[in-house]
C-alpha cells in the first residue's frame, strides 16, 4: 500500500518533473562555480527545513495524549501521519546528503583547476531537492489536519466533561 501510495503521489512527480526541467535546461557540461552555488543554495535550504522538521515530529509525538493517540489509530491515522513524518524527514536528510557531497565534489573539482561537471548532478540533485521539499510540504498539511482535528478532540472531551 505505502508503495502505491508513494509512486501516485504528486511529490513523486512534482520531483521527476523538475529533474526533467533541469535537465532540458541545463547544457551538458555546467561550471563547477556555478554548481557549487546551487549546491550551497541547497544545502542552506534543506538544513532548515530538515531541524524545523525534525522538531516538529518531536513535539506532535511529545504533545499526543494516549487517548488522543487511540482515537486516532482506531483508523491508522496516527500510524499514517508518523510514517509521513519519518519518509520526509529521510528523503530530506538524503537531499541534504546528497547536496553535502556533490558540493565537496565540486569545490574538489574546482579546487584541482577542473572547470565543469556533467549538469547529471545537477539533475539528480534537482529531483532529490524538490520531491524532498513538496513531500515536506504535504506532511506539513498532514500536520495542520491533525492539529485541527486534536482541537476538534479536546472540544468533544470539554462537552463531555461540562455535561457531567
Amino acid at each position: 500500500m505505502r508503495f502505491k501510495q508513494l509512486v501516485s503521489s504528486w511529490d513523486l512527480w512534482a520531483g521527476v518533473v523538475a529533474a526533467l526541467i533541469s535537465f532540458a535546461a541545463s547544457p551538458r557540461w555546467v561550471t563547477n562555480g556555478l554548481a557549487k552555488d546551487l549546491y550551497s543554495t541547497a544545502i542552506s535550504v534543506l538544513s532548515i527545513l530538515f531541524s524545523v522538521f525534525f522538531a516538529s515530529l518531536a513535539m506532535i509525538m511529545a504533545s499526543s495524549g494516549d487517548d488522543f493517540v487511540d482515537f486516532l489509530e482506531e483508523r491508522g491515522d496516527y500510524s499514517k501521519l508518523i510514517w509521513t513524518f519519518q519518509f520526509s524527514l529521510g528523503l530530506l536528510f538524503v537531499a541534504l546528503l546528497a547536496s553535502l557531497v556533490l558540493f565537496a565534489y565540486a569545490a574538489g573539482r574546482q579546487s584541482a583547476g577542473v572547470h565543469h561537471q556533467s549538469s547529471a548532478f545537477l539533475t539528480i540533485l534537482s529531483f532529490l531537492f524538490f520531491y524532498a521539499l513538496f513531500a515536506a510540504a504535504l506532511t506539513v498539511h498532514d500536520a495542520i489536519a491533525y492539529s485541527r482535528l486534536r482541537a476538534k478532540y479536546l472540544e468533544v472531551l470539554r462537552k463531555r466533561t461540562k455535561s457531567n
